[in-house]
């Protein structure tokens, strides 16, 4: 055998080793598969392909890898035995609209929804969709075209709180329940961020052409790692606490970027029946820059967009571009910002424009143009459900306390030294009441320039 000399060794490995890359980059560029689901027709020992798909949405993430698409049909998907939570820990593009046979994709015509039964055993912890990817990912995640609603989980009182027209009373919170329920409300988001050291999102993550509807505790409230989270063309209504909220895990106070462009959000509700506090449309949160664009926020019990997050490390600067928005009948302020007591209330038509000169703390918003208010639902006169909207503009709450000094009881405590009672009786006209879904999916395209319009399907 000859003897190599130095520079044909080199030369060898160099061969070997770009052979390696090369055929390592084809395995790689083979693995990205795709995967199919359909609930009518599909099993979960099927090898999930177009014509054997899987039976659940859970059972594809499962059996993919990051970078992966699953594509799914029409139906109702609630999770493995239909518990009511589906978990995703993979970067994964995640398409839903699909006709049975996969052959058309029109996410109002073939609807994939994620409406959970309220069964026994219905998950009521960590959130309706959950996101477990890790801090640190840099791979791309895509939810589009799913429909979710918590209408059906939720508990309402049958009677209280239930104004003329309605389909339910308001919203009842545990430990109080419907009678004929098999348990109480979930008190978590549509889509949260779990727990544990693999909590929330990172990466490029986006949401597009989904519905949120009736969350009984935030739409999205996201923690978010390392990337940029998109919720673009979304619908969002009757969410409580607030409609989307995402913040910044890592030391680094940009390493989180949020853009919400071009979504319909709408009557998002206070936390209690008082309606004291909460009721965002969008929530800005530490940690984390955005731009916020396009928007529709409008009919919030508190205010279209909350800025009164301030980090305590007031070096930790974060951007804001809030630009060309549509705010309307915004129950306290179309923006809080902090001052003034707790909050500062801004409306766009009074003065919006001061918002870069109050040197907002830890907030630098670099641009606030375009935006524009009105003081009617004109605009969305034909989509909106006329019962909610007359009921929500008229909402009220009131106590009434009963004490009698005089009572025997009273009279009794008095000389024992107790403490008097008395007895006070609140009611609500209404609160977190259920939204028709039939309504919610009119709201796409309702208002031209502004908010959700109809879906563009991407590419099958």
């Amino acid at each position: 055998m000859k003897n190599l000399t130095d520079e044909e060794w080199m030369m060898k490995r160099l061969t070997l080793l770009l052979a390696v890359m090369v055929l390592l980059g084809g395995a790689c560029t083979a693995r990205a598969a795709e995967l199919y689901v359909h609930q009518a027709s599909g099993k979960n020992n099927f090898p999930g392909t177009k014509e054997q798909p899987f039976k659940n949405i859970q059972k594809a993430i499962d059996m993919a890898q990051d970078g992966d698409t699953i594509r799914v049909a029409a139906g109702n998907y609630c999770g493995i035995m239909d518990k009511g939570q589906i978990k995703l820990n993979k970067q994964v593009t995640l398409l839903g609209g699909y006709s049975p046979d996969f052959s058309a994709r029109d996410i109002l015509t073939h609807r994939t929804t994620i409406i959970p039964p309220n069964k026994i055993d219905t998950v009521r912890q960590g959130g309706l969709f959950v996101i477990e990817q890790g801090k640190n990912k840099e791979g791309k995640t895509l939810i589009d075209g799913f429909i979710f609603d918590q209408g059906e989980t939720n508990n309402y009182h049958a009677t209280e709180g239930k104004a003329e027209g309605l389909e339910t009373g308001m919203l009842l919170i545990p430990p109080n329940k419907a009678a004929n329920s098999a348990g109480p409300t979930a008190i978590m988001p549509i889509m949260g961020g779990g727990g544990g050291p693999n909590a929330g999102a990172s990466g490029d993550f986006t949401v597009s052409n989904c519905v949120f509807n009736n969350a009984s505790n935030f739409g999205i409230q996201l923690p978010f790692g390392k990337g940029v989270f998109t919720a673009r063309n979304n619908i969002f209504v009757a969410n409580r606490m607030a409609s989307i909220e995402v913040w910044g895990t890592l030391a680094d106070p940009h390493a989180a970027k949020a853009n919400i462009i071009n979504n319909t959000v709408l009557f998002s509700w206070c936390r209690t029946k008082e309606m004291s506090d909460m009721g965002y449309g969008v929530r800005g949160m530490n940690k984390c820059d955005y731009v916020i664009q396009g928007n529709i926020m409008a009919l919030s019990a508190f205010a279209g967009y909350d800025n009164t997050r301030a980090d305590s490390n007031l070096k930790n600067e974060k951007t804001v571009a809030l630009d060309r928005n549509l705010f309307f009948l915004n129950k306290q302020a179309d923006m809080t910002i902090p001052g003034g007591g707790m909050f500062t209330r801004i409306w766009v038509e009074e003065n919006f424009e001061d918002v870069p000169s109050l040197k907002v703390p830890t907030t630098k918003f670099t641009s606030i143009e375009g935006n524009v208010g009105l003081k009617t639902a004109e605009p969305l006169k034909e989509a909106l459900n006329k019962a909610y909207l007359e009921g929500y503009l008229n909402a009220s709450y009131k106590e009434v306390t009963s004490y009698d000094a005089d009572s025997p009881a009273n009279t009794f405590r008095r000389a024992m030294g107790m403490n008097q009672q008395g007895k006070i009786q609140s009611s609500v006209t209404m609160w977190a009441n259920r939204y028709p879904l039939e309504d919610a999916l009119k709201l796409f395209g309702a208002v031209k320039d502004f908010g959700a319009q109809l879906p563009q399907q991407p590419a099958q």
